[in-house]
């Protein structure tokens, strides 16, 4: 089998031009957890990223595994808890709430970040955070896009301890109108 064969035994590469440029990749239009939903979930990934102009943030990956309604759901959270995020209208204020949340994470983890007490590595933040399982409270993002196009996505508001919290996956409720640049809107997402 060579590199260009499909599962099904096609060779892509004997298609010509025309057939390749033909080919329209499948949507995964995966509706949005609706805002106020409460869901059990556990940080998949915990890492530094870094922007093209040089800021530095934390992202976490969130899989949500419960309820079952919602499971295998993936959220992605942008922590700026090192750079000012550059859509922010007040940054000292969006990056002392994202410090609040992340050292809350740990908290809920185990605290070893705290105990650490210097900037955690990529290491750190993997060994500390990755795996615990938690509950995350979501809302619901919209903007538009260079082009022009509405884009939306769930954000995380809160992070709890998985015990006592009671699980909710709120009614899914048509999205608001918003006339809003898109920079207007990066301030509503508080992390």
């Amino acid at each position: 089998m060579s590199f260009w064969s499909t599962s099904s035994g096609t060779n892509l590469a004997a298609q010509t031009r025309e057939e390749a440029q033909k080919y329209d990749p499948p949507t995964n239009d995966i509706e949005l957890i609706p805002a106020g939903s409460v869901v059990r979930a556990f940080i998949k990934e915990a890492k530094w990223k870094d922007t093209p102009n040089g800021e530095w943030y934390v992202e976490l990956r969130w899989d949500v595994v419960k309820p079952e309604s919602v499971a295998n759901r993936v959220v992605f959270q942008k922590l700026w808890v090192k750079s000012y995020d550059p859509n922010a209208k007040k940054p000292d204020e969006k990056r002392d709430k994202a410090k609040h949340l992340l050292i809350k994470i740990d908290a809920i983890a185990g605290g070893k970040l705290a105990a650490k007490g210097t900037e955690p590595t990529d290491d750190d933040l993997a060994i500390a955070l990755q795996d615990k399982l938690m509950v995350i409270v979501l809302q619901v993002w919209e903007m538009k896009g260079s082009n022009g196009e509405l884009m939306s996505g769930n954000w995380v508001q809160n992070v709890l301890p998985c015990e006592g919290t009671e699980l909710i996956v709120k009614d899914a409720k048509p999205p608001k109108p918003t006339n809003s640049a898109a920079g207007d809107l990066d301030d509503d997402i508080p992390f």
